[in-house]
Order: C-alpha cells, then sequence, then structure tokens
C-alpha cells in the first residue's frame, strides 16, 4: 500500500501552478494535518506499516545514506486519507530521542508544540497508487539544526 512516486520532487513555490490546483491549501497548510481531517471525518485511524532503523537517503536532507528511524503510516477513515513517511536520522534523534520510536502517536502531536523544531521548504511530486495520481508533499524541518523529512502523499483529490 505504498504509493510509488512518479515525478521528481520540486521546490514549491506558491505563486506557480501545480498539477491538482483543488489541493493548493493542503499543500501550504502549516497545521497538523490530523485536526484539519478531523474537521471533514468523523473517525481517523493511524496505522504504523512500517517503523525501522535503517540507511536511508533523503537528497533535501543529506548527501549519503544516513542512518535513522524511517516510519511509514497511513491515516484513513472509510478510506485511505494520507500516505506518510518520515525520517529521523541518528542526529536527530539524539537532540530529540521520542523521534527514535514514534509508533502510533501523530507526528503533528510534536511538529507545532516543540519551539525548538523549525519548518524550511516545501517540495511537491506527483506519485501513484492503484493507477491513480495523488500530489504529495515533502516538507523539510529541522530540530537544532538538524534536519529530517515529513512526506504526505494525499490520497483524494478535492
Amino acid at each position: 500500500m505504498t504509493p510509488k512516486i512518479k515525478t521528481n520532487w520540486h521546490l514549491y513555490i506558491p505563486d506557480l501552478e501545480i498539477s491538482f490546483p483543488k489541493m493548493k491549501s493542503w499543500v501550504e497548510e502549516d497545521n497538523s494535518l490530523m485536526n484539519r481531517l478531523r474537521l471533514l471525518e468523523t473517525k481517523i485511524d493511524l496505522i504504523v506499516l512500517d517503523e525501522q532503523i535503517c540507511k536511508h537517503h533523503d537528497a533535501q536532507t543529506s548527501a549519503e545514506p544516513v542512518l535513522g528511524n524511517l516510519r511509514k503510516i497511513l491515516l484513513k477513515s472509510d478510506h485511505n486519507l494520507v500516505f506518510a513517511e518520515s525520517f529521523f536520522s541518528q542526529d536527530v534523534i539524539k537532540e530529540f530521542a521520542k523521534f527514535g520510536r514514534l509508533e502510533e502517536e501523530p507526528l503533528g502531536k510534536y511538529l507545532f508544540s516543540d519551539s525548538n523544531i523549525k519548518k524550511h521548504e516545501t517540495y511537491i511530486a506527483d506519485y501513484e497508487l492503484d493507477g491513480q495520481t495523488f500530489l504529495g508533499r515533502k516538507c523539510i524541518y529541522s530540530y537544532n539544526n538538524q534536519k529530517f523529512s515529513v512526506i504526505e502523499v494525499f490520497l483524494f483529490n478535492e
């Protein structure tokens, strides 16, 4: 149930057109995604698909593959809502140990409540799942200057 990336990540610039214009507000959302989804859905389940310490490469956060926690989750109600993937290097985990094992906790619980976390840039790309194309966003954050990434693939097109 992992969507496959179709296009390269490119820096999101608000004035440029995107492949799914109705999704613009979702790309620009700077608050808890879970809270926004709860305005639309009465019940949302957070399902951990995988969470493991492994080597991972993210061009926007490091030049080489690094060891860290790669977590993949699905947010769903009566249908799939969002596939999300986050990666925290060992350097990030040293700064904030909880990022070494989030399990069923929503990441937004920490992203929007800890003043040590800073959001940098946002990237977008198209993803494919079951023959349908969806928009994905990648936000680059840092914790005390240690970068990490959060990818969310919106499994709907408003």
